[in-house]
C-alpha cells in the first residue's frame, strides 16, 4: 500500500468524503452532529477555541481536529471483524488481574487499519507538506513496513523510544501515528464490550479491556481517581493514592504539580518508578471532560514533566506473563 503517496494528497484542501457530493471531512462531521446533536461537535467547537486562545498549539490542535474527525466518520461509517463477548471469561481475567484481551487478540481488520493509517498521513500532508515529505523520507531511510511494525505493536516488542530515539522527531510522529491507526477499532470494540457489563470492578493500573497503560486521569466528586485508556477510549477506577505504574503507595513518594493559573489540570508524580500522569480535576470545570481533547490540550505538561526528569511508561501495553 502507498502510504506516502503524494498524488492522492491535496495540501491545500480537507480530506473529501467519496460519495457525499465533495464534502470535506469536517462538514460531513459537523452535519451529523447538528443532527444527532453528537458529542464531535463539542469536541470540535473546544478545539477551534482554545487554537485561537493559544497560538502556539494552532498547528498540533489543527492536526489534532483532522483526526478526531476522520476517526469518529470510520466508526461512524465503518465495518469491524465481529467480537465475542464471554462475561464468564471476563469475569475470571479481571478476578485474576489480566485484561478481557491481549492486543494481539482484539478483532482486527488489517487492510482497514491500513487504509486507516493512509488517510492520517493524508491529513499531515494536507497540514504540513513539508514534515509530510521529511517523515517520508525518514521511513524509507529506515525501511518502515506498516504491516510488519503494526504487528511488533501489538505483541508489545514496539515503543516511542525505538523510533523516537533512532529516527528524531519523525520517529516519534511515525509512533503516533501508528498507535492512532488502532484507535477506531479498538473503541468500537471496548464500547460493545463495556456494554455487556453492568459495572467494571478492576484495581489495576492498565486497561480492562485491552491491557494498555493509562494516558490520563481524572479526579472526581468525591476525590475518585478515574484513569483513561489512550487507546480503547475505556476507563476505570482507580485508588487515588497510588502509582499506576510501580503500585508505590509510599505517600512521601507521590506528589503532583500544577501549572499557575491552569485550573484542574495537573501532573501526577511518583519518586519512586520517575513516572508521571497527566491529570484533569473535573470537580474544577465545567461540563463534560473529553479525555482525547484534554491529552491534546495539555501537551505542555508532558514536556514539562519530562524536563524535570519523569518519563511515561515506555510501552503501550502492560507486560503480560
Amino acid at each position: 500500500m502507498p502510504f506516502f503517496d503524494s498524488a492522492t494528497c491535496n495540501p491545500q484542501s480537507d480530506v473529501v468524503i467519496p460519495g457525499h457530493g465533495g464534502r470535506s471531512a469536517v462538514e460531513f462531521i459537523l452535519e451529523i452532529s447538528r443532527k444527532d446533536k453528537n458529542p464531535m461537535d463539542r469536541q470540535l467547537q473546544r478545539l477551534r477555541q482554545s487554537s485561537e486562545k493559544m497560538p502556539t498549539y494552532r498547528e498540533v490542535l489543527g492536526l489534532a481536529e483532522k483526526i478526531l474527525v476522520e476517526k469518529h466518520r470510520r466508526k461512524t461509517e465503518g465495518s469491524f471483524p465481529p467480537m465475542t463477548f464471554d462475561p464468564t471469561q471476563a469475569k475470571i481475567q479481571m478476578e485474576e488481574g489480566f485484561p478481557y484481551m491481549r492486543p494481539g487478540e482484539v478483532p482486527l481488520d488489517a487492510g482497514q487499519t491500513g487504509e486507516y493509517f493512509s488517510a492520517l498521513l493524508r491529513i499531515l500532508w494536507g497540514q504540513s507538506p513539508d514534515q509530510h515529505a521529511a517523515l517520508k523520507k525518514t521511513s524509507e531511510a529506515h525501511g518502515f513496513v506498516f504491516d510488519q511494525s503494526l504487528k511488533r505493536l501489538l505483541e508489545n516488542q514496539l515503543t516511542e523510544n525505538h523510533f523516537g530515539g533512532d529516527w528524531g522527531k519523525e520517529g516519534s510522529l511515525l509512533f503516533f501515528f501508528l498507535v492512532q491507526s488502532l484507535k477506531p477499532t479498538f473503541e468500537f470494540h471496548a464500547e460493545n464490550w463495556r456494554k455487556q457489563r453492568k459495572e467494571i470492578s478492576f484495581p489495576h493500573g492498565f486497561c480492562p479491556f485491552c491491557g494498555a497503560l493509562p494516558a490520563m486521569g481524572e479526579i472526581r466528586e468525591e476525590g475518585r481517581r478515574v484513569l483513561h485508556c489512550p487507546l480503547c477510549g475505556l476507563e476505570w477506577d482507580y485508588p487515588r493514592l497510588k502509582c499506576p505504574n510501580c503500585q508505590n503507595e509510599d505517600q512521601e513518594k507521590l506528589a503532583y504539580f500544577q501549572v499557575e493559573g491552569e485550573v484542574g489540570c495537573r501532573v501526577d508524580i511518583c519518586l519512586h518508578c520517575r513516572h508521571y500522569l497527566k491529570t484533569i480535576d473535573s470537580r474544577e470545570r465545567e461540563g463534560s471532560l473529553d479525555w482525547e481533547v484534554e491529552d491534546y490540550l495539555t501537551l505542555h505538561l508532558d514536556h514539562w514533566a519530562q524536563e524535570e526528569g519523569y518519563t511515561r511508561p515506555p510501552k503501550i501495553f502492560v507486560e503480560i506473563r
